[in-house]
């Protein structure tokens, strides 16, 4: 038998070797995509402005699905997430007071044990951990509610009633059951904090003529909008002040000053939109 060739040897080996690596590796099976299934109980996000202020909850909508909620799915005064899956959280922008009590501005779990009379309801601080995760150490305010009867509400949800520039009533309802409290913002606080020019002062005193709300801070923006720089827009608001307040002569006489130092600005400035307002509350007032 002829002795292989160095070069042939070499490339019996190689063949050998690869061949060998070949078995050794077990195919492997494809990789599929990750599939994003739709949750049963989906997530929903409700934001309300309230003044200069925000609240959002971020909540999962459970559905009723034909069973008994209220002291069968969730037995009375068991500790509930108000919710499904992830915590129910609600966000504030703003220090905020609730049912009496402030909390800072923050993001907060929303907590409830229901009961057949009452409610007991928590804003807890830790809002990490998965939705059936309490711990009542980190509770920063506890209160009870009343439960009223409602209308079937078949999957769950949060909404807000009663708004007012400063507060709004939020509302849980699910199953025939609803529950509220009210939270209350400090718009007055947030205004005088935020004025800083002769339009911004004008500005929140006429958002509180129009709204009726805060007049006696309001008059004072006023005040200090015209020491600023006295034209007949913030004369204007301020006479419609005195004159929502009685003071008619009062009314008229500031009135009539805007005219004048809209006159002197601009010799047109009875046709234009503002002179024509105010002549026309002039008017008004003197019947």
């Amino acid at each position: 038998m002829k002795r292989l060739s160095g070069f042939v040897l070499i490339l019996l080996l190689a063949i050998l070797v690869a061949g060998q690596d070949s078995f050794a590796q077990a195919p492997q099976a494809p990789q599929l995509p990750l599939l994003r299934v739709p949750r049963i109980s989906q997530g929903a996000k409700t934001t309300q402005v309230v003044g200069l202020s925000e609240v959002t909850i971020y909540y999962h909508r459970p559905g009723v699905k034909g069973r008994t909620i209220w002291g069968g799915l969730l037995p009375y005064d068991s500790v509930w997430r108000a919710g499904a899956n992830e915590p129910t959280l609600f966000t504030f922008s703003d220090e905020v007071t609730i049912e009496g009590k402030k909390l800072a501005a923050g993001t907060y779990r929303f907590i409830a044990f229901p009961g057949k009379n009452k409610w007991t309801v928590v804003f807890n601080s830790e809002v990490k951990n998965w939705g059936t995760m309490y711990d009542a150490q980190y509770d920063v305010h506890k209160f009870t509610v009343t439960p009223e009867a409602g209308s079937h509400e078949e999957w769950m949800s949060f909404g807000f009633t009663d708004l007012t520039p400063s507060s709004a009533r939020v509302v849980l309802a699910w199953e025939k059951v609803k529950i509220g409290f009210k939270i209350e913002f400090n718009t007055v606080g947030k205004l005088q904090s935020s004025v800083g020019t002769w339009q911004m002062l004008n500005g929140a005193a006429r958002y509180a003529l129009t709204e009726k709300v805060f007049s006696t801070e309001a008059m004072g923006w006023v005040e200090r909008s015209i020491m600023m720089d006295k034209n007949p827009t913030n004369l204007g608001t301020k006479a419609e002040f005195l004159a929502a307040a009685g003071k008619i002569k009062e009314a008229i006489a500031i009135a009539e000053e805007a005219l004048a130092i809209g006159k002197a600005k601009d010799p047109k400035f009875d046709g234009s939109r503002q002179g024509q307002a105010l002549t026309r509350l002039i008017t008004d007032w003197k019947k």
